[in-house]
C-alpha cells in the first residue's frame, strides 16, 4: 500500500518545520479518514433508500393496476 499523502507531505518539510506541523497533518489524516468513511456510509444509504422507494412505488403501480382492473370489471357502460 502507497504512503499517506500527508505523511509524504510532512516529510517534504524541512526537519526543522516538521515538529512544529506534525499534528496538522496527523489530523488531516484523520479528518481524511472519516470523509471518506462519512462519504462512503452515504452513498450506501441513498442507494438503500432508493432500492427502498423503487420497491414501494413498483407495490403502489400494481396496487392501481388492480384496482383499475377491478374498476374496469365493475363498470356497466362498455
Amino acid at each position: 500500500m502507497a504512503k499517506s499523502f500527508w505523511k509524504t507531505a510532512l516529510a517534504s518539510l524541512p526537519p526543522q518545520v516538521q515538529w512544529r506541523y506534525a499534528r496538522l497533518f496527523e489530523a488531516a489524516e484523520q479528518f481524511e479518514e472519516l470523509l471518506d468513511f462519512v462519504l462512503t456510509a452515504r452513498g450506501r444509504a441513498h442507494r438503500a433508500l432508493a432500492r427502498a422507494f423503487r420497491g414501494l412505488a413498483d407495490a403502489l403501480r400494481n396496487a392501481a393496476r388492480t384496482l383499475d382492473a377491478a374498476a374496469w370489471r365493475l363498470t356497466l357502460t362498455r
